[in-house]
């Protein structure tokens, strides 16, 4: 979970490439001032990037993220274990 307020899901980039997850956030402000003679513009520019490493055991194409309540939610799935038993008869 990221606590990221006052963005929109639109906002956001989440990609997985060779087991590597990122999550980036850029957010371009331009405020501009139009006088007779002059003409002002200010540019602000947040961002952020997070690289996270992804073990064997996360099933990729499974991977869901969701903002809600300025709240950026990504879900991990595991995959699933192969579970067997047999039994082996001595001859």
């Amino acid at each position: 979970e990221l606590l990221v307020p006052g963005r929109t899901k639109e906002d956001f980039g989440i990609e997985v490439e060779k087991n590597v997850l990122t999550i980036k956030f850029e957010q371009k402000e331009e405020t501009k001032q139009e006088d007779l003679k002059t003409l002002r513009r200010e540019f602000t520019l947040n961002s952020f990037k997070r690289s996270f490493t992804l073990g064997e055991q996360v099933q990729v194409e499974g991977i869901q993220a969701k903002y809600e309540d300025g709240i950026l939610r990504v879900w991990l799935p595991k995959q699933e274990v192969a579970k067997f038993s047999k039994q082996i008869a001595v001859q």
